[in-house]
């Protein structure tokens, strides 16, 4: 009898282990799946900033912003001068 006893409270016990370790597993999915969510779209913003980095950062307009604001321009051949040491 007392053996009886034991043995359903053995099954009792791994069948709580089993239920928590299904809340378990289920709480994880979900974290995984948020984890997931925000990993995309840090790499959609990712994308972003390197878009908008190499538009600020282009040749052209770095060369436009040089004349306009600092009045820079292509040395004529006069205006070149060879430093020799």
């Amino acid at each position: 009898m007392t053996v009886l006893v034991a043995l359903c409270g053995a099954v009792f016990v791994s069948a709580l282990g089993v239920l928590y370790t299904q809340h378990l597993s289920r709480t994880l999915i979900a974290e995984v799946q948020q984890q997931r969510q925000l990993r995309d779209e840090l790499n959609i913003g990712w994308g972003r900033l390197l878009l908008e980095h190499s538009t600020w950062a282009s040749h052209g307009r770095i060369e436009r912003l040089a004349r306009e604001q600092l009045g820079m321009h292509n040395p004529s051949f006069a205006e070149i001068e060879v430093a020799r040491p």
